[in-house]
């Protein structure tokens, strides 16, 4: 957390905490929780390379090596330069969270914070995304909370439907009556995924063209929930310069639930206010159960969204039309549970020149899955799914048994195998995958997890443009110190007598 104003904002809220702590000291109690992780990364990173022009056969700018190589040949220049895979190299980075809960400083009295600690080891660290920054203060924050509102100062994580993004500054939530909701934010914003302020060294490593004063952020949303069938809201999101002097971003959604008889029907609608977009327009329904056969299907409208400072808008992202259909089956012994579904979607003109080269239009996709349960603790699962779209195409299947040992954790085996067409493509053979993962309750606080998933890459050819032979494997420890809110502690016992 950089910059005096957010800090004097957590500070205040800590000293009220102190002071208020100080009258009632011997009813606080505090609550830690910790998440200690652990992974191995094995890639095979893109490596530049270049063959002479003349030894490519072909016209355009994108030819073919003998090899199978795919190259960028430019006119005029001698050599046409591509990508191949590198040497194998690996990564090791740990992440320590901790989640802090205090209270007992008075009535709805709490404070909060999660920080986190992260670093990476192994021969290439910098592999693992911002290994260099070693700590985050992701939540930081004092809370008096009362039957009718809720008063929060500090850093803070806000979810809505527009997703998560956390800010340093104030959040008031009044409930005036039983299912109404009014709630307000407002402070300096922070970039979503980063914690970070939107001038600092974190953003400018990533954007040449990031902004170059703060964000204030003004926030406020109505949650009404008359009867457990029934429930709106509707948001209003305002993001300005520090200065006052540009937009980053205002944004407003509405959005709707009505249940029936083990049915639904629920809508959203979120428009980008300053570009004059809709960016979401949403329906989807759910039937009531059919014996043993649950069917839902949506329709939607989407379009890209950036913020305004950002350059990316300008090259007016292309939206789509959606139509999906989802059935689920599951008899009434509840052994076995299938599920199935079918999408279409259709784009948006791109505007270019058909001389450039023709696009697809349209996409698709199909995919099933299937859980069984043939004995109380063990469970077989399995699926498959493919999907064709512009661009980009995968097809991809799984299947795994799982063993429950109740209480004390499980064990699993897994496999996979996909094709991918996208960012990181597989341009030849098919990726399989085998693993094993684990989960261990030590004591009734600490609990151990752990997976180990080996790649390998079939058929790839004598150049592959890429090389998915790869380990990885995680461990994760999840543990608690202190009592739960609102559990208070019986005095111990003196010991029976033994005769």
């Amino acid at each position: 957390m950089t910059g005096p104003w957010p800090l004097r904002i957590v500070v205040m809220a800590l000293l009220a905490l102190g002071m208020a702590a100080a009258e009632v000291a011997e009813a606080q109690s505090v609550r830690v929780t910790g998440a200690t992780s652990l992974r191995y990364i094995e890639v095979r990173p893109f490596v530049r390379d270049s063959v002479p022009a003349d030894e490519v056969e072909g016209a355009g700018l994108l030819r073919q090596t003998a090899d199978g190589q795919v190259v960028r040949c430019v006119a005029g220049q001698t050599f046409c330069r591509g990508t191949r895979p590198g040497d194998a190299v690996s990564t090791l980075p740990a992440m320590q969270d901790l989640e802090i809960s205090a209270w007992g400083f008075g009535e709805g009295i709490r404070a909060f914070a999660h920080l986190r600690g992260r670093t990476a080891w192994g021969g290439d660290p910098e592999l693992w995304p911002r290994a260099d920054d070693a700590f985050d203060l992701l939540a930081a924050y004092g809370e008096l909370n009362r039957e009718r509102f809720r008063v929060r100062a500090g850093r803070q994580w806000v979810t809505s439907g527009l997703g998560f993004y956390n800010f340093d500054g104030l959040g008031l939530t009044i409930r005036p009556v039983t299912g109404l909701s009014l709630e307000g934010q407002v402070g300096r914003s922070l970039v979503r995924g980063l914690n970070e302020q939107r001038t600092g060294g974190a953003l400018e490593a990533i954007e040449e063209l990031a902004p170059i004063e703060p964000g204030l952020m003004l926030s406020t949303q109505v949650r009404y929930r008359p009867t457990p069938r029934f429930s709106l809201a509707g948001l209003y999101h305002r993001d300005v310069r520090d200065d006052r002097a540009g937009l980053y971003s205002e944004l407003a959604r509405a959005e709707g639930v009505f249940r029936f008889g083990g049915g639904s029907v629920e809508g959203a609608m979120e428009v980008d206010l300053a570009g004059g977009e809709f960016n979401e327009l949403r329906l989807r329904a759910r039937t009531p159960p059919i014996g043993s056969t649950v069917l839902a299907g949506e329709i939607r409208r989407y379009r890209p969204y950036f913020e305004l400072w950002t350059i990316w808008g300008a090259f007016s992202p292309v939206g789509f039309d959606e139509g999906r259909l989802d059935l689920t089956w599951a008899p009434s012994g509840g052994d076995l549970i299938v599920r199935g579904e079918a999408s279409y979607r259709s784009y948006d003109d791109t505007g270019l020149d058909e001389g450039v080269g023709r696009f697809r239009t349209d996409g698709w996709g199909l995919g099933a899955n299937a859980s069984w349960t043939p004995r109380e603790l063990w469970r077989v699962e399995g699926g498959y799914r493919m999907e064709v779209g512009f661009g980009a195409a995968r097809s991809e299947g799984h299947g795994g048994v799982r063993r429950s040992m109740g209480d004390l954790g499980h064990v699993a085996l897994r496999g996979l195998a996909f094709q991918r067409l996208y960012e990181f493509r597989l341009d030849h053979g098919v990726v399989v995958g085998l693993g094993a993962e684990t989960s261990l309750r030590l004591t009734d606080r600490v609990q151990a997890l752990g997976s180990v998933t080996s790649y390998r890459h079939l058929d790839q050819g004598d150049q592959p443009d890429m090389d998915w032979n790869q380990l990885r494997a995680n461990l994760r420890l999840r543990w608690t110190v202190g009592a739960e809110p609102g559990v208070t502690r019986q005095p111990p016992t003196d010991p029976p007598e033994v005769p």
